[in-house]
Parts: structure tokens; sequence; C-alpha cells
């Protein structure tokens, strides 16, 4: 089952054009989809979980109960017919998530797809990806347009109001094919919190953003 890629920050590609995503603050998990069973698995990052699972696996209804019918209506469509699996991947997040971490018991739980692997093709391209999927439900679109210092600075400094920051998404195209890339920016206000609730993640971070984002 195909994994996501890491992403890091945002050093990589000054000047290249880029759609950026609201970074929704959850946790990670994918949902694969055949053309012959449907969905028929799940996992998180890293290992794979059923409705069983003591933590996650109630994200597995609260996904199908959301996509199931319009993203297996979309797959059997012309575009995608051929392609004999896809994976999903959707953040799971509530009203009291942060950094990764749940109130099980308490929170009130959503789940939102945002990236789409094709078997044996790759990522569905951004511009692809939002024609395709924004009517099912997808993060917001921020911006669109060159990366460049001052969109940077004004998720940083939290101009847009989100709670984490935004994921870019972009293509460099060559002669063979347009390679896709990532990158995250995060606000300010997001490492403050951080940095007050998990000072060794707080360091983690920081110094990621220190070697990437020069």
């Amino acid at each position: 089952m195909q994994a996501y890629p890491e992403i890091y920050y945002y050093g990589d590609y000054w000047g290249l054009p880029i759609i950026a995503f609201n970074k929704l603050d959850g946790s990670n998990l994918r949902f694969e989809f055949s053309q012959k069973r449907g969905f028929y698995k799940f996992g998180t990052r890293n290992v794979l979980f059923n409705r069983q699972h003591d933590q996650f696996g109630f994200a597995i209804d609260l996904f199908l109960n959301k996509y199931n019918e319009p993203l297996s209506s979309i797959f059997k469509s012309k575009t995608y017919r051929n392609i004999l699996s896809l994976v999903c991947f959707a953040e799971l997040y509530s009203d009291t998530s942060e950094f990764g971490q749940h109130d099980f018991k308490n929170g009130i739980f959503n789940i939102t797809l945002f990236d789409v692997d094709q078997y044996k093709k790759g990522f569905v391209h951004p511009k692809q990806f939002i024609k395709d999927f924004s009517k099912v439900g997808i993060p917001e679109i921020i911006y669109e347009g060159n990366l460049n210092r001052e969109f940077v600075n004004n998720v940083k400094t939290n101009k847009f109001k989100l709670k984490e920051g935004v994921v870019d998404k972009g293509l460099i195209p060559n002669k063979k094919e347009n390679n896709l890339y990532y990158c995250k920016i995060k606000t300010n206000d997001w490492f403050d919190r951080l940095r007050n609730k998990n000072i060794d993640l707080y360091n983690r971070e920081i110094r990621e953003l220190r070697d990437t984002s020069d």
C-alpha cells in the first residue's frame, strides 16, 4: 500500500509555481480502492488497521460515509477506470486535535481527502486533483502563484488565520514528464504553541526548518 512522502520545508522551490492548501492538524490515514473490490484496505501513515483498531478503527466508517459513493463514482469514470487501484490520503482531525494528538473520547471528528495516488502512475497532479475532487471535499486552497518570501511571511504571521500552516504542491516540467513537488510552511503561532506543549518536538521542527528553508 502506497505510503505518503515526507514533506519538508520550503527552501528548495523559490520562484516556482505552487498551489497552497490548508494544512490540517491531525493524523494522515490511507484508504485503498480497487476497481474490483472498492475500498478494502486501510492504514495509518505506517501500518494497516481494521475496524477493531482501538484508536483509528472508527475512521473507516467516517471516511466511507463521507467519500465512498462520490469517490467510487469518480474512480469508475473515464479518467480513472483503467487504473487498477488508487490510494486516497485523508486527514483525520477533531475540534480538539493538536500536533497530531487526539482526544478520542471527547473530540468531534472529521476527515478530509487531501491526495490520491494512482497505481503505476503516481499522484494526481494538483490542478487535476482540484478539478476532479474539490466537489467531494478537499482542504481549502489558500494561495496560487509563485513561492516567494512575501507569501511565506504571510503564512508565518498567520494572515490567513490557519491552525497549522500550508502544504504547497507544484510541478516542474521536463521533456518526459512533470515532476510533482511538495513543501510546507507553518505559522509562528503553531510553533509557539508547540514550544509550550512539547519542547523536544519543537526543537526537532526548528532544526528541520533551519536545514531546509534557506
